[in-house]
C-alpha cells in the first residue's frame, strides 16, 4: 500500500475491467461533478463521483465495496465493514470497524440519496460526456436503465464481484 494518497487514476484510459465506461460532468445551479460510471462484462457497475465517493456493485445489484469519507467500506455477510487507514512514520495499520446498523442505514440513505440525485439530474439532460470507451456506445442510456430500475441499497454477502 502506499504510504501517501494520491488522486485516482485516469478511469476513462485506465479501468480495462469496466468494458463500457463514461466520464460525465453533472450541473446543479452552482456546481458541477465529475461522474465517472462503469460496467464490467457480467452488468457489474462501478461510480465514482469526484475522488469520494466511489460505490461497487455486483451483478445483482448488491453493493459490495464503496470508498466513502477517506474509508473503505466493504460487504462482509451482508453487513458493512468499514476500513481506516491509520499511517505512522513506519507503518501504514487498516483500523477495521464493524458499522451499526445506525450507521449503515445513514450509509445507505446517502447513498440512495446520491443515486437519485443523479438519476434526476440524467433524466433532465443536466450533464455533459465528458469521454466513452468504447466510442460511441450507450452507456449512459444503460446507466440511466440501471439507475431506474434500482429500488433500494441490498449489501452482497462478499466484496467479490462474481
Amino acid at each position: 500500500m502506499a504510504r501517501y494518497a494520491q488522486d485516482r487514476e485516469d478511469l476513462l484510459r485506465d479501468a480495462k475491467a469496466l468494458r463500457h465506461r463514461v466520464e460525465l460532468r453533472i450541473t446543479d445551479d452552482d456546481r458541477s461533478t465529475i461522474v465517472f460510471a462503469g460496467f464490467r462484462m457480467h452488468g457489474a457497475l462501478s461510480l465514482y463521483f469526484d475522488q469520494d465517493p466511489a460505490y461497487h456493485f455486483n451483478s445483482s445489484k448488491q453493493l459490495r465495496r464503496a470508498y466513502w469519507e477517506g474509508q473503505i467500506v466493504k460487504a462482509e455477510l451482508g453487513q458493512l465493514v468499514a476500513l481506516r487507514t491509520s499511517r505512522t512514520e513506519a507503518a501504514v495499520v487498516m483500523l477495521r470497524h464493524e458499522m451499526t446498523a445506525d450507521e449503515q442505514q445513514q450509509f445507505c440513505d446517502q447513498l440512495t440519496d446520491r443515486l437519485q440525485i443523479l438519476a434526476d439530474r440524467l433524466q433532465k439532460n443536466h450533464f455533459e460526456i465528458t469521454g466513452v470507451v468504447p466510442e460511441g456506445s450507450d452507456v449512459v442510456d444503460r446507466l440511466k436503465t440501471w439507475l431506474d430500475q434500482f429500488q433500494s441499497v441490498l449489501i452482497a454477502e462478499t466484496p467479490r464481484v462474481a
